[in-house]
């Protein structure tokens, strides 16, 4: 994982499909990212949790509320357990990577102008 803002402009590219697939996907990598950040030992692992759990988060539609929010992220934390945390955390980490490279391939946005020109 290169930085957070990487991770935070890859979210943005991300589909904000209305799916209940996708939103129970992004559920569990919300419940698993959380976990992984405060249970990881490595820096290195904290720091990829982090940036997971920030982009699952980004995909969050403004129209959920926090008692559907509160549902699916219990919904998921039931289906999570030692044996598949890692597997499944791999998935999560596998997409944030995937909308990275996407990011990195179009390269850096031209500069913008000044919005306010000397002499203008």
């Amino acid at each position: 994982m290169k930085s957070l803002s990487i991770a935070l402009a890859a979210a943005l590219l991300a589909t904000s499909g209305g799916a209940a697939a996708q939103s129970a996907s992004d559920a569990r990598c919300i419940v698993l990212a959380t976990g992984f950040t405060k249970q990881s030992t490595s820096a290195n692992q904290q720091k990829i949790a982090e940036d997971t759990l920030y982009f699952y988060l980004g995909r969050v539609g403004s129209e959920v509320n926090s008692a559907h929010f509160k549902a699916a992220l219990d919904a998921q934390a039931k289906t999570i357990t030692d044996g598949n945390a890692g597997t499944l955390m791999g998935e999560c980490v596998a997409a944030v990577k995937t909308r990275v490279q996407l990011l990195q391939s179009v390269g850096t946005p031209p500069p913008r102008p000044p919005a306010n020109p000397e002499g203008r």
